[in-house]
């Protein structure tokens, strides 16, 4: 494996969203709760500082969300907390759908603000008794508990790693780094392939279930085949296939056509285990077994 090919396709990133809790840890209450029912460390009243009537601050947490789930499901888990592999051939887009969902938040964060001392008023008259001024910020500061950074660094490349150091200890920080390196694309790798073995033992229990195929029984297993191959950074022949085979064989039909041919979804289901075999073989784990619970009746039905 050709480690700089691979650190030119690949780079580090972090999405940080900061978004204010809305909720606050009631001491008196818990206290209270406590001496009610005679109890001691049982539990913790957690209130929440915001009615539900809030829908411009749950618009600000829905946007939040949407730019973590791009994020996440456009990257690849990595050896480090809070850091993910984003493959250079998906940048462009992530950064560009990130640029809009930051303009989003932004947008709704302000509005948000702007309702901020009027939700205020009304938490007031909800909480009644539990109501503490304390637990508010400032709007100055509330301002500052909101943002999305994107960030993102070269992934680390032993070959530029020179600094002043003998050349042997320089040697042996660098077999150290490639091995890391190794490390890292081994569990990228695995992330990639178990997100798809997830959708196609889902896809392959659905065939196999008795009772009507819902119409979007294929979505996430194509929605997955158009993407995970732009993911797949370090081109792990292996893995290629896999990618490949999901692609011709699997995401090639529609919910429409296979609720529509029982023998096509039998045919399709014993493609979904193979391939799902294989990749528990990729993963290292047991392949899945080739027979389930709701198999019979699909037989049934077919000799029928």
């Amino acid at each position: 494996m050709n480690i700089t090919h691979l650190t030119s396709r690949v780079m580090l990133a972090t999405l940080n969203i900061s978004v204010w809790r809305a909720r606050r840890f009631d001491t008196r209450a818990t206290q209270e709760v406590e001496a009610k029912h005679e109890a001691k460390d049982i539990g913790r009243f957690n209130k929440r500082l915001l009615t539900d009537g809030a829908t411009s601050y749950k618009e600000v947490c829905a946007i939040g969300n949407r730019a973590r789930a791009l994020f996440d499901s456009h990257s690849l888990d990595y050896d480090q907390l809070g850091v993910r592999l984003l493959p250079t051939a998906v940048y462009m887009d992530v950064a560009e759908k990130l640029r809009a969902l930051r303009d989003q938040f932004d947008a709704a964060t302000a509005q948000f603000l702007a309702d901020y001392p009027r939700l205020k008023d009304e938490a007031r008259v909800a909480l009644n008794g539990l109501f503490d001024e304390a637990d508010y910020p400032t709007e100055a500061e509330l301002r500052r508990k909101f943002g999305v950074r994107f960030s993102v660094l070269p992934f680390p490349d032993a070959s530029q790693f020179g600094i002043d150091l003998p050349p042997d200890v320089l040697h042996g920080i660098r077999e150290e780094m490639d091995a890391k390196v190794l490390g890292a694309v081994k569990t990228a790798n695995n992330d990639l392939v178990s997100r798809l073995y997830e959708a196609v033992q889902h896809f392959a229990n659905r065939l196999y279930g008795e009772g009507n195929v819902r119409l979007d029984v294929a979505d996430k297993v194509r929605e997955l085949s158009a993407l995970l191959p732009r993911l797949n950074f370090s081109d792990d022949p292996v893995l290629t296939e896999i990618l490949a085979k999901t692609q011709e064989q699997l995401a090639c039909y529609t919910g429409a056509q296979l609720e529509d041919d029982p023998l096509l979804r039998l045919n399709v289901a014993e493609r979904a285990m193979e391939i799902e075999a294989q990749m528990a073989a990729f993963m290292g784990g047991p392949p899945p077994t080739l027979t389930r619970e709701g198999d019979m009746p699909m037989l049934q039905l077919l000799a029928a």
